[in-house]
């Protein structure tokens, strides 16, 4: 019997030499290794040219992978399939645990022959040459395997040779492996980098629909940047909305994304789709890529946004994502015509989308809500300091009515005058009217004269009076200033009037209010309006004239202060609280001389 031979590379004779014709190939496939880095061409190609140049039937090649502890065959010509068996199996594990030269002149006769690969492929080994691959580093990454020379047997002639092209082959393949490798990370990372891509786009679409809640005028402008950001976010090209109400009919909002299409809004009683069957039943979102026409409901929305539907992804909007409760189908976001047909990634992203967006409707609901509550209270705001400031002239046109029912007691001229003030007073009140109706709309309006300043005051001192006295209030006047002002005379007055009105809620039967008047300087005067009330406390007096502000009454706004600080400023004077006054509260009034 015959026993296997494990031969080292001995001394080169002459018998060892290969001849020229085999080290020409070598130096071909080498030229050819060095460029190939496909590694599935790359083992075609050397199983190939190492069958060729040693004139055998057949050439593998075994790697050997240390991570699954196994060796492999990638290429076995004449073979179709991929073999696979333990480390140090066979003629080719030994060759690589030994990292030596195995040479088998019969294999039938040689303990290292597996026959039931022969018995089971139909195929008759004669001999075998079976040739170490090792890198640069001398690590045996494989091996060459020839089986049945042609002529003869293996010579040591083909043993040479068959070495250096093992080596050349190592280096190739693992070079190719390096190149795989390389390429695979350069994949994973562009890979990684289009998910991340993917992700951030995905998070931005979603901060977007985040910053629409707030800048979207209405619910109508926020739906339509909702569909318009979904259908854009998945290459898709119509978008639609549909949100069940509280009578169980549906708001259905659809629109192509093209530029300048408006978004269409109907209500439709019921959802009769077939292909919303499963969706509408039992939450399940739905991609279709081909429709069909004849849906009705399809039908409805093809010709609202006036193109045909081709493909279709919808996904559920529930009411609750709580795990533990039954989720409640609120609506129904869907996405049409998308050039390459929708994908399941499209489904997933949509399904992030939907899952934010009943929260931010309703969100965003609550928002025009709080903005139609705060409109009503702006405009009970308005109108409490309407009827705050029409007290004064009302009170006065009573006053000077009551003194006319006793007009008998009265001279002409005091008649007249009384007349007047009435006539006055009632012009007063549709002017603070307007006045705030312009402050509401951000409006200035002034009539600014040259007036003398006691004129104005002496008016103010006399439309008070009868107030004054009704409420047991002692009112002081001391005009020391003789000279005009230029002045918008109602918006003075009303000024006047808002602080001594002020002065005669809080103030009790005895006290008494007093308006000044004095020159400061050459160019300044000051008008004061003082009460003996309780004063305002040192912590209120930094937002005493800011808007909503109030102290010591009870149906105050907040507004009159405020108001009368804005009509002295747009007199280009100033209105202060005097702190260091004692015994109540005193305002004084700074204006402008006027020659």
């Amino acid at each position: 019997m015959s026993e296997a031979k494990i031969l080292n590379v001995p001394r080169l004779s002459d018998s060892h030499m290969p001849s020229l014709d085999q080290l020409l190939k070598l130096l071909d496939v080498c030229r050819f290794m060095g460029l190939e880095k496909n590694l599935d061409n790359l083992l075609i190609y050397i199983a190939d040219q190492g069958r060729k140049a040693l004139n055998a039937d057949r050439c593998s090649i075994f790697l050997l992978d240390e991570e699954r502890d196994e060796i492999w065959s990638k290429v076995q010509l004449g073979e179709s399939q991929i073999i696979r068996f333990p480390r140090g199996a066979g003629v080719a594990g030994r060759t690589i645990e030994l990292g030596e030269t195995i040479l088998i002149p019969d294999a039938y006769n040689s303990p290292l022959f597996n026959p039931d690969v022969d018995r089971s492929t139909g195929y008759r080994t004669r001999n075998i040459l079976c040739v170490p691959m090792a890198n640069l580093d001398g690590k045996t990454i494989g091996c060459l395997q020839l089986l049945n020379k042609h002529e003869g047997d293996f010579e040591p002639a083909d043993e040479t040779f068959s070495i250096a092209f093992a080596s050349q082959a190592a280096v190739a393949i693992e070079s190719a492996y390096l190149y795989q490798e390389k390429a695979r990370i350069i994949r994973d990372l562009s890979n990684t980098q289009v998910r991340l891509k993917q992700k951030l786009d995905q998070l931005e679409v979603i901060r977007e629909l985040e910053k629409a809640v707030n800048e979207s005028s209405n619910l109508y402008d926020f739906i339509s940047s909702v569909i318009r950001k979904a259908v854009a976010a998945v290459g898709a090209r119509v978008g639609c909305l549909m949100i069940q109400t509280e009578n169980k009919t549906w708001d259905a909002y659809a629109a192509q994304v093209e530029e300048g299409r408006k978004v269409s809004h109907w209500t439709r009683a019921e959802l009769d789709s077939i292909y919303l069957k499963n969706l509408l039943k039992e939450g399940k979102a739905v991609i279709v890529n081909s429709l069909q026409r004849g849906d009705t409901y399809l039908d409805q929305i093809s010709e609202q946004v006036d193109t045909p539907l081709t493909n279709l992804l919808a996904i559920p909007i529930h009411q609750s994502m709580d795990p533990h409760k039954t989720n409640v189908s609120q609506g129904i976001l869907e996405v049409f015509n998308k050039p390459s047909g929708f994908l399941y990634e499209d489904l997933a992203f949509m399904q992030i989308i939907g899952a934010q967006i009943f929260s931010l409707i309703m969100r965003k609901q609550l928002i025009e809500e709080k903005k139609r509550s705060e409109n009503l209270a702006a405009i009970g705001q308005v109108a409490s300091t309407i009827i705050h400031d029409l007290k004064n002239p009302i009170s006065a046109i009573i006053g000077c009515a009551e003194l006319l029912g006793s007009r008998d007691q009265m001279a002409e001229h005091q008649v007249e005058r009384v007349c007047t003030i009435i006539r006055n007073q009632a012009n007063r009140c549709i002017t603070m009217v307007e006045e705030l109706l312009s402050v509401a709309r951000g409006e200035r309006k002034f009539r600014f004269e040259i007036l003398p300043l006691n004129e104005v005051l002496h008016e103010v001192e006399f439309m008070l009076q009868a107030e004054t006295e009704r409420h047991k209030v002692t009112l002081k006047t001391s005009f020391n200033y003789a000279g005009k002002v230029r002045v918008d005379k109602a918006k003075l007055m009303r000024v006047i009037f808002n602080l001594t009105n002020n002065a005669l809620e809080i103030l009790k039967a005895d006290g008494h209010i007093s308006i000044e008047s004095h020159p400061v300087d050459q160019d300044w005067l000051e008008i004061s309006i003082a009460d003996s009330g309780p004063g305002i406390p040192p912590e209120l007096a930094k937002t005493l004239f800011q808007p909503f502000a109030t102290f010591g009454k009870s149906k105050g706004t907040g507004l009159g202060l405020y108001i009368a600080r804005e009509i002295i400023h747009d007199h280009g004077g100033s209105i202060t609280l005097d702190k260091e006054y004692k015994g109540g509260a005193r305002f004084v009034i700074r204006l402008k001389q006027e020659a």
